[in-house]
Order: C-alpha cells, then sequence, then structure tokens
C-alpha cells in the first residue's frame, strides 16, 4: 500500500475542501497522484450530489450584476438545503461566478444556465461538485437578465438576500431618478408578488378559470341573474389588480397604482419592459 503523508493529504483537502479521511482514501486509491485523487473525490462527491438531487432546497441567496450604465443586468438566486451553506466562501464565490456568467452571456432562463460552460464543464457540474463538498442540494432555479436601450435595469435585494425584485424600466428621464424609483419598484415586486406585467400576459385560461369559479360561487349565484354577469366583471378587475404588476395598488400608496406611480416618477413615456421576483423556498 502506498505510504500516504500528512502533507500530501493537507494539499489535497485545501484543493478540494473534502473531509480529511475522504483525502487521505483517495490518495491511497489514486497511488499517491494528487490530481488523480482529486478526480476520485470528485466522481464520488457527483455520486453523492445525484443521491441528494431533490431535497428540498430552504436556504438560499440573491445576488445581482449591473452594467456601469445601468442599461443591462442579471441577477440569480441559488439555493441550498440549510442556512449554514450560503454563507460560506465556496458558496457566494460560485454565486457571483454564475451571476456573471449570465451577465456576460445574457441568459435568462434557468435551463439554459445549466448548461452554459463554466471554468471547462457545465453550470449544472459546478452545482453538483459543490453539492458533493457540502453535503446540500444546491441549484440554481431562478434567473433573469434584462436590458433597456433608454433606461435602466436595477431593483431591490432584501437585507437577507432571500427575497429580491428586479425590473427594467424605459424612459428618457435622467439615470439617478430611474435607479431611485427602481429600488422602490423592486420593494413592491417583493411585498405584492405580481405574476404577470400587465393583464394582457395573463393566460387565457386562468382568466376564464377565475371568472368561472366567481360565477358560480354562493355569493354570485345569490343575486338576480341580470346582475350576475356585471359582478363577475368587477371580481375579475379587482383580480387583475392583485395579480398585474402596473395595476397593482401601489405599496407605498394603495390609493394609487404602479402604472401611476411609473408616470408620476418619471414621465408618461416611462414603461416597464420587464420584471422578475426572486423568492427563495417559492
Amino acid at each position: 500500500m502506498t505510504v500516504i503523508d500528512s502533507k500530501q493529504v493537507g494539499k489535497l483537502r485545501e484543493m478540494t475542501g473534502a473531509a480529511l479521511m475522504d483525502c487521505k482514501r483517495a490518495l491511497q486509491e489514486a497511488g499517491g497522484d494528487i490530481e488523480a485523487a482529486v478526480d476520485i473525490l470528485r466522481k464520488k462527491g457527483l455520486k453523492n450530489a445525484d443521491k441528494r438531487a431533490g431535497r428540498k432546497a430552504g436556504a438560499g441567496r440573491v445576488h445581482s450584476v449591473v452594467s456601469p450604465d445601468g442599461k443591462r443586468g442579471a441577477m440569480l438566486l441559488m439555493t441550498s438545503e440549510t442556512d449554514f451553506v450560503p454563507p460560506t466562501d465556496d458558496f457566494k464565490s460560485l454565486l457571483e461566478r454564475v451571476t456573471q456568467l449570465a451577465f456576460e452571456r445574457k441568459i435568462d432562463n434557468a435551463a439554459a444556465l445549466l448548461e452554459q460552460n463554466l471554468g471547462g464543464a457545465p453550470v449544472s457540474e459546478a452545482l453538483k461538485a459543490l453539492t458533493g463538498k457540502c453535503g446540500e442540494n444546491v441549484e440554481a432555479p431562478t434567473v433573469a437578465y434584462l436590458e433597456v436601450a433608454q433606461g435602466a435595469v436595477g431593483g431591490y435585494i432584501h437585507h437577507d438576500l432571500k427575497t429580491a425584485g428586479f425590473a427594467a424600466i424605459s424612459t428618457s428621464a435622467p439615470a439617478e431618478k430611474a435607479q431611485e424609483f427602481l429600488k422602490d419598484l423592486g420593494m413592491h415586486i417583493v411585498f405584492s408578488r405580481p405574476q404577470a406585467l400587465d393583464r394582457s400576459q395573463i393566460p387565457a385560461e386562468a382568466i376564464e378559470r377565475e371568472r368561472a369559479v366567481y360565477a358560480g360561487s354562493d355569493e354570485v349565484q345569490s343575486k338576480p341573474e341580470e346582475r350576475r354577469a356585471k359582478i363577475v366583471e368587477g371580481k375579475l378587475e379587482k383580480f387583475f389588480g392583485s395579480v398585474a404588476l402596473l395595476e397593482q395598488p401601489w405599496f407605498k400608496d394603495d390609493k394609487s397604482t404602479v402604472k401611476r406611480k411609473l408616470a408620476e416618477a418619471l414621465g408618461a413615456d416611462a414603461k416597464v419592459t420587464g420584471f422578475a421576483l426572486f423568492v427563495v423556498g417559492a
């Protein structure tokens, strides 16, 4: 059997972060070859990662990258099973690297992001490697990339780094004013959790489902038949106001709407061109 000294074990541990006994066993299996031992640990880590896949991710962090001119940006949510993992250097480093990758390559789809090359391997493999190393399932379920020709991209990340609102606004207003409003808009998105930008983006089947529920409710059925259709339409208006971002009551003033506050802050030409909500555990 190859004799493995403590310096070799220490070096492998420093390179991989694996437990000391795991490092020693890998070196013995590799005949003292450090690089081969790294591969052995990686294979074992990936095997363990596959076993952990599907475990509920109840913790995580959000990170964003915005261009110096404020006209494009990316935001990413990376999750783990417990709050012990996100504060680690390994987790934070990978979160920052993958967010930067999404920003540089303009990735706005989580599935596409997993296929991107990061340091010679797909992002999915980097997540598996971290899963094997930390012993918890690590995923990157939500990513957004937004860009405007004129205006600004930005938002708000809550102080616990677990929820965030991200948006893009097309406007001729000064960049500082746009960024100021974007921070408030990000807070609104976190608070009100919109499902669509406006009612035109709500699927027709979702609207019809709501209509059918209202029409068949005891409340509506108890009214005279000639009034029922109008009551149902009124309830649908309230539904749109609860899920469509631009129609939602402004979180700081429920007598106004997001659309109205946007015009007041940045002018009638201002438009929200996209948004994203990030929530750990959602």
